[in-house]
């Protein structure tokens, strides 16, 4: 029988992390389309959620890089 080490906690923390992200991501996206389509033109407000949108997948591509 093998205990489960430091890595195998890394391991589950990381996928923690990247399900969450991707999570957030697609809450975000859906959040963003809806905004898009309520705003009158000209209303930037959108931009604070395409921000963090961009944030999350900048996240995303850096954890799945390691």
């Amino acid at each position: 029988m093998v205990a489960a080490g430091p890595t195998c906690s890394l391991s589950r923390h990381w996928l923690s992390l990247v399900e969450s992200l991707r999570g957030r991501r697609d809450q975000l996206l859906l959040r963003l389309a809806d905004q898009v389509d309520r705003l009158p033109q000209g209303n930037e407000s959108w931009l604070h959620t395409e921000r963090e949108l961009m944030a999350a997948e900048r996240a995303l591509q850096r954890l799945q890089a390691v």
